[in-house]
């Protein structure tokens, strides 16, 4: 990665000038600042704010980026992180994943001790050059990425087990049509639970649907193919959140849960567990992600090397798939 030193050679200045000019904080001659610009631009440079911050122990911040702000699974997950952050001295700021990488870089730029990530929709060169300059990064992985910095500790879900055993339960109870609700945005960049999903339903009868993250998306997609549904089908979604709003279009469609088609969710968020009937769904342990991370975090800004984590999730058989 290219350094202040680096800038100032190619635009043949000091590399005061070089800071004057980044920070605003001294004079530099027009001639002069049109070659750091340039120099800045060809190198791909950026001041490393965060690394300093880090070398003078004054940030005490965690930053925690996720794909739907919106997903009580993330607000279940924030809540325990933060409770967890507390007893170590740490702060937490939350923010959601948007498409925009210069809004991603600007984050990244202020003081922070740490970043913990879902990264379905981060930018992978973004947190490679963040873990490249020593701030501690750990990443709830959604997708398989090639080139991965090393300095990244992941948690990792084993979707492909608790697919097939999702698969398996709506099998047993008579279910042979498939439709996943999926949250990434195209096939291109499908995350491991799509992927996996794809593999537990090889051969059998399905249909992917994509960027489908909040139930008002569920709720319309499903009234969209309402003339493709039929008895016996199985509608297992990215989140609880979407199996809400597919619960209700069914509901709405006079189709009977269970009756006559399935509903499964994701993640086991409190609110699944009350409604009627209560959805079917994965708990992947929210409260637990969240003090893990915060726990991965510290120890890595102590300098202790530590282990990719490894979650089994559990199938929670509700009302919404259960016929027996």
């Amino acid at each position: 990665m290219a350094s202040r030193k680096d800038v100032a050679a190619l635009a043949k200045v000091s590399q005061a000038s070089v800071s004057y000019y980044i920070n605003k904080s001294g004079y530099v001659s027009a001639e002069a600042a049109e070659r750091i610009q340039k120099a800045i631009d060809t190198l791909g440079y950026r001041p490393n704010q965060i690394a300093r911050s880090l070398r003078c122990n004054k940030s005490k911040r965690f930053v925690f980026l996720c794909n739907e702000i919106r997903n009580p699974f993330f607000s279940q997950m924030v809540h325990q992180a933060t409770q967890e952050a507390i007893k170590k001295g740490y702060v937490i700021l939350f923010s959601t994943v948007v498409d925009d990488s210069a809004y991603i870089e600007k984050i990244f730029g202020y003081q922070i001790s740490g970043v913990f990530a879902s990264n379905n929709r981060l930018d992978e060169k973004s947190i490679n050059n963040l873990a490249s300059q020593g701030v501690p990064v750990v990443i709830l992985r959604d997708i398989e990425w090639k080139q991965l910095n090393p300095n990244i500790t992941l948690i990792k879900v084993n979707y492909q087990r608790i697919l097939k055993t999702i698969i398996n339960h709506l099998e047993e109870n008579g279910f042979r049509r498939y439709f996943y609700f999926s949250s990434s945005r195209n096939p291109s960049s499908a995350d491991e639970k799509t992927l996996k999903f794809l593999e537990a339903t090889e051969g059998k009868t399905q249909t992917v649907f994509y960027q489908i993250s909040d139930p008002q998306r569920g709720f319309e997609q499903v009234i969209n193919i309402k003339k493709e549904i039929r008895v016996d089908d199985a509608f297992i979604c990215a989140n609880d959140a979407v199996a809400f709003g597919v619960r209700k279009a069914l509901d709405t469609l006079e189709y009977f849960v269970p009756n006559d088609v399935a509903v499964v969710g994701f993640d086991n968020t409190i609110n699944s567990k009350y409604t009627i009937p209560g959805i079917t769904t994965v708990d992947i342990e929210a409260d637990k992600i969240g003090a893990i991370a915060i726990s991965l975090l510290t120890k890595k800004m102590q300098g202790v090397k530590v282990d990719d984590y490894i979650i089994e999730p559990k199938l929670i058989i509700r009302n919404s798939s259960n016929r027996v």
